[in-house]
């Protein structure tokens, strides 16, 4: 039986009402705007940077995200979701953005956003190429590193209110905040839950005026509309040594943000619909696509580069709201913000050990979510071997606990990133173990019926090799019959001589045979109809026959869409 989302009040594709829409928008880019907020004053102070330059990153940044975000709700050709993703600038840019201020300044950060953006583009592109890469164990282990590697940056702010606070102060707000936040969702309804957020922040707020600690003399003198005075930096085109030594580093980021990010997208849609849907990476390309040209847009206008915030999938598991309509009013929010100084100086006031406790009660809903992630398709000995030491290399370099003494430099700038190293461990490591297990044959065929006795044969034949049984070499055989079957059944037009092709590839791991069908096809997800036909008590259709005995005859299913191929692996457990 599939589990469903009872915490689900509204999928992508319903409408809350206005008021709602715009509350649930509100609260999602409260926590950004403060984010972002902290992430310009820091590379604009550490960059030796003016005030002023301050001013227009931050103003740039808050536009071209509130775009960004009501761009993702849809989808026009391979760019944009469909879904409610947040576009962030994100912590994990600051080193990089700062070397690039202080060697080359605004300028020269322009460019190397630009030139890290193309080839970010190029990989998401390409990413029916790294299928075998960005697995569920990656995804998983990512988002477990960014919640790990994150949560004692976070915890080190817990302290930060004015010195003349009462000793409580710092406890009391972020225990007040975490405990309604915890409150509700274990004994509230699903209702109240999508109010957490609000209701916790608003009441820290309060008792943060009570005691003195919320500052409006800054909100008071900010004015209500402006845009701030600054003269476009333009691009550095003379590709010197700085800008060379520069973009790998920024390259080496923005992948291992990507991946991230890609890891948050993925869960998105496990997490947005009721009844659990299978992954469509179309919906990660398009995604992405949009990032990269929000990353232009960034670099046209001399401001911080920015991804998919990590925390969407989070957001939608505390709140229970997914809907499209609450990233379209999380949009202008955003938009309005970043033409009101004034509303920028109330957000940045919020006590930053409220903002903390929601934080870390996200995280920890992001981490947990990463642990489904990595047993959803079982874990092996491997498997856990990998996660297990991606984490912990992820979690010793980003608290410097690894070979402190040689992190010097750009190596030790980009080393002490548990993102980026735990990240770039976990997708090494993966593909050491795609390389070194068994090795895969391949058939191409057309995508037709009349190929069906070539693929009997080629199945057969390898099955025979592996040392199978007869019983297990026909349930194999039949697995592979009936993956053609629901794939002809998808299309529009089964007519021979169509010109698509089908790729079959086969590979032995341990007493399982692995299938790869690579097709172009239309039509729905064949995990979807697997999902549906499990919960269905009698056959309703002849044309579902077929997928039922795939489901009978295969250990597992995954079927992955991208633009242009169809990709389903088959497992298929047998013996010697």
């Amino acid at each position: 039986m599939v589990q469903s989302n009872e915490h689900l009040l509204f999928q992508p594709d319903e409408r809350p009402n206005h008021l709602a829409a715009f509350l649930h928008g509100f609260q999602s880019v409260m926590g950004r705007m403060a984010v972002t907020a902290a992430t310009a004053s820091i590379v604009t102070v550490a960059g030796g940077q003016s005030e002023s330059y301050l001013a227009w990153i931050l103003f740039a940044a808050l536009a071209v995200c509130g775009v960004g975000g009501i761009l993702q709700t849809v989808q026009f050709g391979r760019f944009g979701s469909g879904y409610s993703l947040s576009v962030v600038s994100a912590s994990a840019f600051i080193a990089i953005c700062i070397s690039a201020l202080t060697d080359g300044g605004p300028a020269m950060l322009s460019s190397l956003i630009v030139a890290s953006a193309l080839v970010q583009f190029l990989f998401i592109w390409h990413l029916s190429l790294l299928r075998r890469l960005i697995t569920p164990v990656v995804a998983g282990t990512v988002l477990m590193l960014l919640a790990s590697t994150v949560i004692a940056t976070v915890l080190n702010q817990l302290s930060g209110v004015p010195e003349d606070s009462p000793a409580s102060a710092a406890p009391v707000l972020a225990g007040v905040t975490l405990a309604i936040l915890m409150g509700l969702r274990l004994f509230g309804t699903a209702k109240l839950q999508q109010w957490g957020p609000v209701v916790g922040i608003l009441v820290g707020c309060a008792i943060a005026t009570g005691w003195g600690i919320y500052d409006f003399e800054k909100v008071a003198s900010a004015s209500w509309v402006g845009i701030p005075a600054f003269a476009w930096p333009g691009f550095d085109l003379s590709f010197g040594a700085t800008f060379w030594a520069l973009l790998p580093g920024f390259v080496i980021v923005y992948l291992a943000a990507t991946i991230n990010s890609i890891s948050d997208t993925v869960i998105v849609q496990q997490v947005s619909w009721r009844r659990p849907r299978a992954t469509d990476f179309r919906v990660v390309q398009g995604a992405h696509n949009l990032v990269v040209l929000t990353n232009l847009a960034a670099a046209a206008l001399g401001t911080l580069p920015n991804l998919i915030g990590p925390g969407s999938s989070a957001r939608v598991l505390l709140t229970g709201v997914a809907a499209r309509r609450m990233g379209i009013y999380g949009g202008l929010i955003l938009i309005f913000v970043a033409l009101s100084p004034k509303i920028i100086a109330l957000v940045v006031a919020t006590p930053r050990p409220i903002l903390v406790a929601y934080i870390v009660f996200m995280l920890s809903l992001l981490f947990v979510q990463g642990m489904r992630t990595v047993f959803r398709d079982g874990i092996d000995g491997k498997k856990a071997a990998v996660v297990g030491v991606s984490l912990w290399v992820g979690i010793g370099f980003q608290n410097q606990a690894i070979m402190p003494e040689l992190l010097t430099g750009t190596i030790g700038t980009l080393l002490s990133n548990g993102m980026t190293t735990g990240s770039v461990c976990v997708i090494l490591l993966t593909l050491i173990m795609e390389l070194t297990s068994g090795r895969r044959r391949r058939l191409n065929v057309e995508m037709s019926l009349s190929s069906l006795p070539r693929l009997d044969g080629f199945l057969r034949e390898f099955a025979t090799r592996s040392g199978w049984t007869i019983t297990a070499v026909n349930k194999l055989r039949s697995a592979g019959e009936e993956t053609l079957s629901s794939l002809l059944s998808q299309e529009p037009d089964q007519d021979e001589g169509s010109g698509k092709r089908l790729i079959v590839s086969a590979r032995r791991n341990d007493d399982m045979i692995e299938l790869e069908f690579m097709a172009t096809s239309g039509g729905e997800n064949l995990e979807d109809r697997l999902a549906y036909l499990s919960e269905q008590p009698e056959i309703q259709e002849e044309e579902e026959i077929s997928f039922r005995l795939l489901r009978h005859y295969a250990s597992s299913v995954q079927h992955r869409k991208y633009h242009g191929i169809d990709i389903i692996t088959v497992q298929v457990a047998g013996t010697a």
